[in-house]
């Protein structure tokens, strides 16, 4: 057997060369109501320093994390409505930040000589996603772009519309220049790019596009346009593409500067330095290249970071400590400095904005919880304290399509490989080209031993895995069929014919005696797989979701509109009630309370929620907020005090569960 020791150690903010720096306590800041802690910080979007370069901005899927550059002091900016931050921009002078986002009700003004909120500009439910923002050169006006197109000049003082909105068109990605009179806006299939007077909504001139230069990409694919950037003069743009360069523009008379070869992968991030002299681009294949803008040749190759490259930004020159240089975020979920002229990097500033939780369960004792990430990094944290303890990487891919959890935390599983991935910007998901797929690989946290075993066997990367409650059984599913393992022998236990193809989602009950799986065409099957004999057949309605209450006695199965709970006995399976919720969506996430007196699952109505339901009566007990994409998991504590929330906006949130359900009396159930 090959064995592979695990090093745990606290991760590190800064790098040796930074100054000793303190850390404040950022997990209670903008909590929802009912929840004690938020752990990670979100994906990073975007980041900008400020004119002075004595600060740096970074917008999260979660809200604004301020970092001093000198001392690596970190604050963290939430307003009230906790909500992606897609768009930032400091006013001339450094005193003001502006904030705003996807999905995120308000722009939100900073004063940054006391770190607090200024001056909040509501937005109205037609622009209630901001993708770019920009200070006029005086500081009293600032330009909101949303995604329908609609610019917005506010009064700074004053919060108030200056202009009725001028609007420019839809567009997949856009950006404003450094004082916000040009908008450039790049198509949805990647031909044109549009420049627009945001003053009176005049196209100024059209650019043809990467998808137009067919000579270059002959099949015509891989072509959308990812980025977009303005010199801080606005006299170039630079646009990235999935066609995997970068082409500078001149914006005065629309012609084509240079084509920008050398990437092995899509362009994900582009940035010019404050003098316009150099442009840096990242991609999804970690590599970072900053290029001679007015030669068009390629100075450096940059290689540290350990997954797709999100945003860069350049400091302007006489920043304290690190003037001049390129800052690079990363789904790995670091920030890096570079030297720009040698590509020598400077420091990792900071970490912390990993991707998309995609898994949590807590150890047997309730002292540690452990989170899988999607490029199946594991982080293990205190959750009285809400401070990471260690991260686990052996496990580390480009992306992962199978992660789970013993339900104690003594064992991690996943399944990844090598590829593109890129994250939106503007919103929640992702996308990327094909990657090569590796065998699952299974850990002992605790000794990081590395178990192989038949469960390497399978062929489909997408096969998911779940274990037994007394974490001793390993079981999958295949196209066709459900297979489980005794971790310690490596002894086939069961197998099972399944008459669902590809099965969306395979689980045990609580006790373990009983295995579910179920498919989005309106198929349950169960098995005793003690018996190792399987009740009827159910034919349901489509399902999306599913749920076994803790004393195995109730089975719930959620559906586009409704959920359906089911009575389950020794003798079958049989109907008993349905919980109708007409704007469930497509949400795969149930799960009973440990009394089984309430059931949760997340839902989207407008913002991504958890949604309580009283199991008897059927009525709603009320909603949690928190989270701004969807939600993947819902793991309570073995000793059902705390509720964890994982989601793909990076963060788990942590809930005092007896102060939720106390709350909801008998006289304000429903409501």
């Amino acid at each position: 057997m090959t064995i592979k020791h695990l090093f745990f150690s606290i991760l590190l903010l800064f790098a040796a060369n930074l100054p000793n720096s303190f850390v404040q306590d950022n997990t209670k800041v903008g909590l929802p109501e009912g929840a004690i802690a938020r752990l990670g910080k979100g994906g990073i979007n975007l980041m900008r320093f400020s004119p002075d370069g004595a600060r740096l901005a970074v917008g999260t899927d979660v809200g604004v994390w301020l970092y001093d550059v000198p001392d690596g002091k970190e604050t963290a900016l939430f307003t009230e409505h906790t909500g992606q931050v897609n768009a930032l921009a400091f006013s001339t002078d450094g005193k003001i930040l502006a904030s705003g986002g996807s999905a995120n009700p308000v722009i939100q003004l900073w004063d940054l000589d006391t770190d607090s909120k200024l001056i909040t500009l509501k937005l109205a439910e037609r622009h209630y996603s901001i993708t770019a923002l920009a200070f006029s050169e005086d500081n009293t006006i600032l330009i909101s772009l949303d995604t329908f197109g609609d610019i917005i000049y506010w009064d700074v003082s004053t919060g108030s519309k200056l202009l009725d909105p001028r609007n420019v068109s839809t567009y997949e990605v856009a950006t404003l220049s450094q004082d916000g009179s040009i908008a450039a806006i790049g198509d949805k299939n990647g031909t044109q790019i549009h420049l627009w007077d945001t003053t009176t909504g005049r196209r100024l001139m059209t650019l043809n596009g990467h998808a137009s230069f067919l000579e270059e990409d002959p099949d015509g694919t891989d072509l959308e346009i990812r980025m977009l950037a303005f010199t801080p003069d606005q006299s170039m743009l630079a646009s990235t593409s999935e066609d995997k360069t970068v082409m500078l523009w001149n914006t005065q008379n629309g012609a084509k500067r240079a084509t920008l070869k050398g990437h092995q992968s899509w362009v994900t991030a582009v940035a010019f330095s404050s003098d316009g002299e150099i442009v840096a681009s990242g991609d999804g294949n970690k590599i970072i290249k900053v290029w001679d803008v007015e030669a068009g040749r390629e100075r450096a190759t940059l290689r540290g970071h350990k997954n797709t490259i999100n945003a860069l930004t350049f400091a302007p020159e006489g920043t304290p400590l690190y003037s001049k240089c390129l800052a690079s975020g990363s789904a790995d979920g670091t920030i890096r400095f570079w030297n720009p002229d040698t590509g020598h990097e400077l420091a990792t500033f900071t970490a912390g904005h990993t991707e998309w939780v995609k898994a949590i369960a807590f150890a047997e004792n309730d002292a540690t919880l452990a989170s899988a990430a999607f490029n199946g990094t594991v982080e293990v944290w205190n959750p009285e304290t809400a401070q990471k303890l260690t991260t686990f990487t052996e496990g580390l891919n480009d992306w992962t399509d199978a992660v789970a959890f013993s339900p104690d935390s003594a064992y991690f599983i996943s399944r990844g490989g090598g590829g593109t991935v890129a994250f939106n910007a503007y919103g929640w998901g992702r996308s990327g080209g094909p990657h090569q797929g590796s065998k699952p690989q299974l850990w002992k946290l605790s000794t990081g031993e590395e178990l192989p075993g038949p469960w390497q066997d399978g062929k489909d990367s997408r096969d998911p895995f779940v274990f037994s409650p007394d974490g001793k059984v390993l079981a999958t599913r295949g196209p066709r069929d459900v297979r489980a393992w005794d971790l310690n022998t490596g002894v086939q236990i069961f197998w099972f014919n399944t008459i669902i193809a590809f099965p969306k989602r395979l689980m045990f009950s609580p006790n373990g005696t009983l295995l579910a799986v179920y498919g989005i065409h309106g198929t349950l099957q169960v098995w005793d797989v003690k018996a190792k004999r399987e009740f009827p057949t159910l034919t349901t309605e489509r399902a999306w979701s599913l749920a076994f209450s803790t004393d195995d006695t109730s089975l719930a199965l959620g559906h586009k509109n409704s959920i359906t709970l089911w009575d389950v006995t020794t003798t079958g399976i049989q109907k008993r009630s349905v919980i109708p919720d007409n704007q469930r969506g497509f949400s795969d996430i149930l799960t009973f309370s440990p009394d089984g007196k309430t059931l949760l699952g997340s839902k989207w109505v407008g913002r991504y929620r958890i949604q309580l339901w009283d199991v008897n009566t059927g009525r709603s007990l009320g909603t949690l907020f928190g989270h701004t994409e969807p939600i993947g998991t819902l793991v309570f504590s073995h000793d059902g005090k705390i509720l964890a929330s994982g989601s793909e906006d990076g963060t788990v949130l942590l809930w005092d569960w007896d102060k939720i359900i106390t709350k909801q009396t008998p006289n304000n159930k429903g409501k």
